[in-house]
């Protein structure tokens, strides 16, 4: 009789979590983009008969199912803290952290990208009569590593630094990544105060000079980066973003579509999720950097999105430079060599032992 009682209540049970879900599928609005998550969310599938009859309709439908389940982002944190608190060392190449970091895995690398990749910078700059500047900005699971739960391999990012330097042939800028804060909790680049070693760096070893005064003024306390995303650790606090201020330094910023923006800085971009775009806008193929510093000196920089942070201490050096994203180029860099100009490449570690398109280097 209880057994029976039992198996009634665990059907009820069963069929009201069901009902409600259905419930709530059926009445909560559809979302075409999830700030937490940081993507847009799937359409609506194609009911044509030629989508059903091709299977089409079956994988769409599964995917925009996915996006649009209730209370989706509940169920996804629910399973991050699931896995966090029951030991588990990472969530999606995301690993959990001492001090609230969510650090991104960096476990293996292609050694063919790697020499293709040195190659086609000793070409280039062989080709152009250049000699570069170079900084490859390691990652935090490779200088956090006491952040980091027992169990939670990374690489030797020391040694796979000095092995890029010996392929390359040229030398690579060492950063002080010892001094807090440098690196964000929950996203994958450096912050402001990372960035502000990496141009003492460059100034003592690349530019011979000393380092500018720069002010640090907070302008948002609520960015949640990529690796908050990609955890499913929806509870973690939101961090600083930090504005570095030159006295006096005046610049404009002109994209590749020919918008032209007063400023280094991307006001708008703080209301959005993706507050790290309040650096120069994000990623664009190209952007031309003119400022008041008029000491006919000039860069130019190839680069992945660890740059952003950096330049807005650059300029200070330099009266104009031009940004180029091979991700997104397809025209020729060695067309913005002149007289006086300063050749960078700015990576971050891992993303360089990775990155196909240096291929388009040129």
């Amino acid at each position: 009789m209880k057994e029976n009682t039992l198996k009634k209540l665990n059907l009820l049970l069963c069929g009201t979590i069901i009902l409600v879900l259905s419930a709530a599928f059926i009445v909560l609005p559809r979302r075409a983009f999830s700030e937490n998550e940081n993507r847009a969310l799937a359409a609506a599938p194609d009911t044509s008969v030629r989508s059903v009859f091709s299977g089409d309709f079956d994988t769409a439908f599964e995917t925009w199912f996915t996006d649009h389940f209730p209370f989706r982002d509940f169920w996804i944190g629910l399973k991050a803290y699931t896995k966090q608190y029951s030991g588990s060392l990472e969530n999606n190449d995301v690993f959990f952290a001492d001090d609230g970091y969510l650090i991104r895995r960096f476990q293996t690398y292609d050694e063919r990208t790697l020499v293709q990749n040195t190659e086609l910078i000793r070409e280039f700059c062989t080709d152009q009569g250049v000699q570069p500047y170079i900084l490859l900005v390691p990652t935090a699971a490779g200088t956090r590593q006491n952040l980091l739960k027992a169990g939670s391999y990374s690489l030797d990012q020391e040694a796979l630094r000095n092995h890029a330097e010996e392929l390359l042939g040229y030398p690579v800028i060492e950063i002080d990544t010892t001094v807090d804060p440098f690196y964000f909790r929950t996203d994958h680049h450096w912050n402001a105060y990372g960035a502000l070693q990496g141009y003492k760096a460059i100034c003592a070893q690349a530019l011979q000079k000393e380092p500018e005064d720069f002010t640090m003024t907070v302008v948002a306390d609520d960015f949640r980066g990529t690796m908050y995303s990609r955890s499913g650790a929806f509870r973690h606090a939101g961090e600083d973003i930090v504005r570095p201020d030159h006295a006096g330094l005046q610049a404009t910023v002109t994209l590749e579509d020919g918008t032209v923006h007063e400023g280094l800085f991307f006001e708008e971009r703080l209301a959005e999720k993706d507050k790290y775009m309040y650096y120069l806008d994000g990623n664009h193929a190209f952007e031309s950097i003119e400022t008041n510093v008029h000491n006919g000196r000039r860069a130019l920089i190839l680069k992945d999105s660890y740059a952003h942070i950096l330049v807005p201490y650059l300029a200070a050096e330099y009266e104009h430079i031009d940004m180029i994203d091979l991700r997104y180029f397809r025209g020729n860099a060695s067309d913005y060599l002149q007289e006086n100009t300063d050749v960078w490449f700015i990576y971050s570690l891992d993303n360089f032992c990775e990155d196909p398109y240096l291929v388009f280097l040129k």
